[in-house]
């Protein structure tokens, strides 16, 4: 556990140094918040909501309580999965693009499924470069050499 805390440490001064605004979470909206989300990354994976929940006290007060009942049910949705496994759910449920809440190579990245149109070209989604909320191919996660965190809930597709 102490090796994650010194991890989230170390993650925070490289966004730091990255987006140059840590220091005033509210130089970011909610949703794109890295702080916010390097944090709550840090909590799901170690299940210590005290930590999200001071820190969504402290800058997002509005938004804690809708947020922390959000937590909850993403906490059931989290699973880390081996490469086997990951290439056959991603198969199973035919994923097409994924979205890191962190840097998408950091091996504590959880990734969730996004949900595009079928007949969208997935090129035009990854485009973006930031560390944050990175969209990925499913075989470029399938080629990392740690076990990966998903959240498995799938998006509504509207059909």
């Amino acid at each position: 556990m102490e090796e994650e805390k010194m991890n989230l440490e170390g993650r925070l001064i490289n966004y730091q140094e990255y987006y140059e605004a840590l220091e005033q979470p509210k130089t970011f909206s909610f949703d794109y918040s890295p702080q916010r989300l390097i944090i709550k990354n840090y909590t799901l994976r170690n299940k210590d909501k005290s930590l999200y929940a001071k820190f969504l006290n402290t800058f997002f007060p509005d938004k804690e309580e809708e947020e922390l009942l959000n937590y909850d049910k993403e906490l059931l949705y989290l699973k880390r999965f081996g490469k086997d496994e990951l290439a056959r759910w991603l198969i199973d449920y035919n994923v097409r693009l994924l979205q890191s809440d962190i840097n998408s190579t950091d091996k504590d990245a959880i990734f969730k499924v996004v949900a595009i149109p079928a007949e969208d070209d997935v090129d035009n989604y990854l485009a973006k470069d930031d560390l944050i909320l990175h969209h990925i191919l499913p075989l470029d996660v399938l080629e990392f050499p740690y076990p990966v965190w998903i959240n498995i809930k799938l998006p509504h597709t509207g059909s």
